[in-house]
């Protein structure tokens, strides 16, 4: 399975954005997965959930009503650690009040995000494929799912990324952004999820 680079994404309403990913060559005909997704911001992550994926491309795909023969769902959970986390774990941790102590260790912390995904399909293999052995189709399926998966997993990230340089730089972003946190009211819409 092959790709070209360019994802795009809409945000179409407070909780809902779609996410073209690049054309993937499969075996003779393209497919073009649009995923829609919901993003739903927590304490310390980001979970982005979908069970709407509706495949454009070949003439083939509408022949076999490929997207009425699959199920799809998605989930992506975006977790992240910075030293003020484990600042105060280490604080906790420290019974004596050792401050010293404390800043040494918090010299070592390093902040990070874990991404972890969870995708289900299952597929009714129309004719031609139902041929083909069931492992060749399921390496491709797999191929084309990890494909997807990457080009919606860069896209967040990538924005994740503008939206951080921005925070960043801007002083009036960081206080709206503030606001948001401080309501702990912050929408789908309130984040960055595409270009």
């Amino acid at each position: 399975a092959g790709a070209d680079n360019d994802v795009s994404s809409i945000s179409l309403d407070d909780t809902e954005f779609e996410l073209v990913v690049p054309t993937i060559k499969f075996f003779n005909m393209t497919l073009q997965p649009v995923v829609y997704a919901s993003v739903q911001p927590r304490e310390n992550r980001v979970v982005i959930s979908s069970t709407k994926c509706v495949l454009r491309g070949s003439p083939f795909i509408e022949k076999v009503k490929l997207n009425d023969r699959f199920d799809f769902s998605v989930n992506t959970t975006l977790t992240w650690e910075d030293s003020l986390d484990q600042m105060d774990l280490a604080q906790d941790g420290n019974q004596n009040g050792d401050v010293n102590h404390v800043e040494d260790e918090d010299k070592s912390m390093d902040c990070s995000i874990t991404i972890e995904t969870q995708i289900k399909v299952d597929v009714d293999v129309p004719r031609p494929f139902s041929s083909i052995p069931k492992m060749l189709l399921q390496r491709s399926g797999n191929a084309a799912v990890k494909l997807t998966l990457k080009f919606i997993q860069g896209n967040f990230v990538d924005n994740l990324a503008k939206d951080y340089a921005k925070w960043a730089t801007e002083s009036k972003y960081r206080s709206y952004r503030a606001s948001l946190s401080e309501k702990n009211d912050v929408k789908e819409g309130d984040l960055i999820v595409g270009t």
